[in-house]
């Protein structure tokens, strides 16, 4: 044990082996002793008036005392002193620097006398005991009863007893092996711990059961009752520790789950608990962690309660701390919080959701044992504490660690995620773990009878093909219409919605010419927002289609009863053409005026509807090998509308660029937004982000981190409802979709507020347009990403909730730099003409204030 210097309050008539004999066991290393000398009885203690012979004889009993000292320090001294009130007690104990008080005299008063001093210096004091001892103390018992005595009796084994010390201790909860070591490792103590259970009430009980261990040689007690202190026949010498530092106001309740090092950064989650045990996120918490008793990190949680810490903290487990007013870190708070920090490692793992049923678990459980896999749980909503989930587990008997699927992935709050998409989630947990070195091979959700193998499928690159991208609504027009007339096998159509004006009927007049020279022609619709073959509705246009002979048109998914939220949800969004296996169009455009009319061709005045004004919007034209995977894309989807299969065939090189076809399947996997998150994590210069839909919360974070590393940033919006000047057009829903844009711009506010680019698209020529119109204001409707001049993707996925869980959606990565060049010189120049929100602008700080809850609103029918 550490202590060095130690005062003595001895008698000196008294044996002075016994409290010595106790000194030198506790105290191997003394640098200081001082023996302060007192005479016996009630009235020496307080009398001034001491007779000759008596100071004689009190001087005659310390030369004993003098002797037996001498060998405990090299600096030993022994002290008359036949007054020596309590202030003069604590003042020489102060300036000799004393770290220790033993008890040499056993009369009532001289002990009420040393533990006055001991707590007002905060320092321990030593009880001799009547039983002698062996030399060293091998086995020391510990009572903790209550938080306070807990963190005092903490403080005395992390800062004095080593790892051959074996401890026997009564109060705490019982833990099982594995949890009591990681505690002991976060609290820095080293010693041996064996934890006595709680029915053991009485002390004398309590020393009896740690004395089957061996004999103690030490009683370690935070506070005990003076009377009993001094009449009680203690078998071992007792050592009163001084009372634990108090910190401040009570601090918040904290539920953390476990950590992870996701390469680069160590992550968490933390909830406030509520009195009635309910959760919500630790907004703008300060937590100090805790190793080996000191603090290796202090953090602040954002505002949904995310936590990271640095990578070069190397602990296994730490204890989390509330820090309140700048307190000092309390040790029983870490106790209480202790999380374990998961990193790679060999053991093959089970991920699985921590609130499978019953009898789930035991199936997990065998399982695992059967496959010698480590289960892993994630908590993938918090309805349930990270300790309960835990106790659930034991009684299963798993032993599991507890991730937040909010942390690994940095979804926020995730309140556009519904329930529905936990599947998905889990496996992305999964797959994000298994991309850091995680060996993780099977998951287990709610949906399965049993675990399933994690198969990941990422998109592959395919060489040689010539790829251009537009973002120009006639350009595409002309693509599309000249793609159908140069077809001379196959046409294969998809598309999410179809209307019957001058777009549509153009389309369908090149549809029945292909017919014409014989060319296969299938045409796919998704049923419900193609407004045909759900309900009983008819689209005229896909009406016509479909009684044109030569043309096979499809539907998918159709409604004929109430719908779930699923069925309305669930639906395929993807737009493209594919002809004679060669050649494909893919992007963000139905059917319809708005998508292919340039804002050149319109002809605006003031009494325009929204639904008149062009929209933005971008596609892509690729050749070569990588049209057969957006082949096989639209053959799966024809097959599951219940069309016959047919034969793909791989179009020659056109080119030199490589393109990764990305399909996502909704309720499926959610690899569109792995995509683009792929693309955010590896920018190291610049991003342009082009999209008019409330980005998921997910995404969002990934570009605010981004700017943090010093990647530019810079993204294109619009409005739902479009505007000329400061007034928007008119039209059904204008007022609903006005206040759907406020939304968009409110997921856009964190971006701007973290130093990001953001713009207002516009068009400030309109020739044929009203003169006095003002600066048009569109709404966006491309979804568009490039990255570093190296990499850029288009497809119909947007980067919301519903294409990043809920619909089925394509997207081209093109990976070369020359296509991404030149798309990004077309966006410098839309960037250009476009408004930029000002993060010093009063008025975007009010407007950005006032919509502020919307953060919280769930994405648009993302129930």
């Amino acid at each position: 044990m550490k202590y060095r210097r130690a005062l003595v309050l001895a008698d000196p008539h008294a044996d002075p082996g016994p409290a010595l004999s106790a000194l030198r066991r506790v105290a191997p290393v003394l640098e200081r002793v001082i023996v302060v000398g007192r005479m016996r009885g009630f009235q020496t203690w307080w009398s001034s008036e001491v007779g000759g012979e008596s100071n004689a004889r009190e001087i005659t009993g310390l030369e004993a005392w003098r002797v037996a000292a001498a060998p405990l320090a090299h600096n030993a001294e022994v002290r008359h002193a036949p007054d020596l009130p309590l202030q003069a007690l604590v003042e020489l104990a102060l300036t000799e620097q004393i770290d220790l008080l033993v008890a040499g005299a056993r009369s009532f008063e001289a002990v009420s006398l040393l533990i006055g001093a001991a707590r007002r210096l905060a320092v321990a004091m030593l009880w001799p005991g009547d039983a002698e001892r062996r030399d060293e103390i091998r086995h020391v018992f510990c009572a903790a009863i209550g938080e306070r005595s807990r963190a005092s009796i903490i403080a005395f084994l992390r800062e004095h007893v080593d790892s051959s010390v074996e401890v026997s201790a009564v109060g705490p909860r019982e833990l099982p092996p594995g949890e009591l070591a990681a505690t002991l490792e976060v609290l820095g103590i080293r010693a041996r711990v064996d934890i006595i259970p709680r029915a053991v009430l009485s002390l004398r009980a309590a020393l009896d059961a740690a004395a089957r261990a061996g004999p103690v040689d030490l009683i370690v007690l935070a506070r005990v009752p003076l009377l009993l202190l001094v009449g009680y026949a203690w078998p071992a010498p007792v050592l009163l520790t001084p009372p634990a530092v108090q910190s401040g106001p009570r601090p918040r309740r904290f539920d953390i789950t476990d950590l992870a090092d996701v390469g680069g950064a160590i992550r968490g989650r933390v909830e406030e608990v509520s009195p009635v045990r309910t959760l919500s996120p630790a907004a703008d918490a300060v937590l100090a962690f805790v190793w080996e008793g000191r603090v290796v990190a202090t953090v602040t949680t954002s505002p949904s309660g995310e936590l990271e810490l640095p990578a070069s903290v190397t602990a296994g487990w730490l204890g989390a701390v509330h820090v309140v007013d700048d307190a000092p870190p309390d040790a029983l708070a870490a106790i209480e919080q202790r999380v374990a920090v998961l990193r790679p490692a060999e053991q093959p793992l089970l991920l699985f959701d921590a609130e499978l049923a019953d009898e789930r678990l035991r199936v997990l459980r065998d399982a695992a044992r059967v496959a010698g896999l480590e289960p892993l749980a994630v908590r993938l909503r918090p309805t349930s504490l990270t300790d309960r989930l835990r106790e659930r587990l034991r009684a299963a008997n798993i032993v599991s660690h507890v991730l937040d699927a909010r942390a690994i992935l940095d979804e926020g709050d995730a309140f556009d995620v519904a329930p529905a998409n936990d599947s998905v989630r889990l496996r992305r947990v999964a797959s994000r773990l298994r991309g850091v070195g995680f060996p993780v091979v099977a998951v287990f959700d709610r949906e399965l009878d049993h675990p399933e193998p994690l198969h990941d499928r990422p998109a592959l690159s395919i060489e040689g093909n010539q790829i251009e991208v537009e973002l120009d609504n006639a350009q595409a027009r002309g693509w599309l219409l000249d793609a159908i007339a140069q077809s001379r096998h196959s046409l294969n159509v998809q598309v999410y919605m179809a209307l019957d004006d001058e777009v549509g009927r153009a389309i369908e007049e090149a549809l029945a010419a292909a017919v014409t020279r014989g060319v296969t022609t299938r045409v796919l619709v998704d049923s419900l927002h193609g407004m045909h073959g759900s309900f009983g509705a008819h689209n005229p246009l896909l009406t016509r289609l479909a009684e044109r002979p030569g043309i096979e048109l499809r539907v998918g998914r159709p409604l004929t009863k109430l719908p779930s939220v699923m069925d309305v949800k669930q639906r395929d969004h993807r737009k493209l053409v594919v002809v004679d296996d060669r050649l494909a169009l893919v992007g963000g455009r139905n059917f319809s005026h708005e998508y292919y009319t340039g804002f050149g061709e319109a002809h605006l005045d003031a009494s325009t509807t929204w639904r008149q004004v062009p929209w933005l919007d971008a596609g892509a034209r690729i050749e070569g090998p990588a049209v057969a995977a957006i082949a096989a894309s639209f053959l799966k989807a024809w097959t599951d509308a219940g069309g016959a299969a047919f034969a793909i065939h791989e179009a020659a090189r056109a080119g030199s660029a490589a393109a990764r076809i990305v399909v996502h399947h909704g309720l499926r996997d959610a690899y569109t937004l792995e995509a683009y998150l792929e693309l955010v994590e590896h920018a190291r210069s610049h991003i342009y982000a082009v999209n008019g839909f409330p980005y998921v919360l997910e995404f969002q974070h990934a570009l605010v981190r981004a700017i943090r590393k010093g990647v530019r940033v810079r993204v294109l919006t619009g409005h739902l409802t479009p505007m000329h000047g400061d007034t928007r057009f008119t039209g059904p829903w204008s007022s609903a979709r006005s206040t759907a844009t406020e939304f968009v711009h409110s997921r856009l506010d964190p971006i701007v507020e973290a130093g990001g680019e953001v713009y207002l698209f516009a068009q400030r020529e309109l020739p044929g347009s009203q003169p006095d119109l003002g600066a048009l204001y569109p709404h966006v409707h491309a979804k568009l990403m490039s990255v570093d001049g190296r990499r850029c993707a288009v497809g119909s996925a947007n980067f919301d909730v519903t294409s990043s869980y809920w619909e089925s959606e394509l997207m081209v990565v093109v990976e070369d730099s020359a296509v991404a060049a030149r798309l990004e010189r077309r966006l410098d120049q839309l960037i250009e003409g476009s408004a930029r929100v000002n993060r010093d602008d009063p008025t975007w700080r009010a407007r950005a204030r006032s919509r502020r809850w919307m953060r919280k609103w769930p994405g648009m029918l993302a129930l």
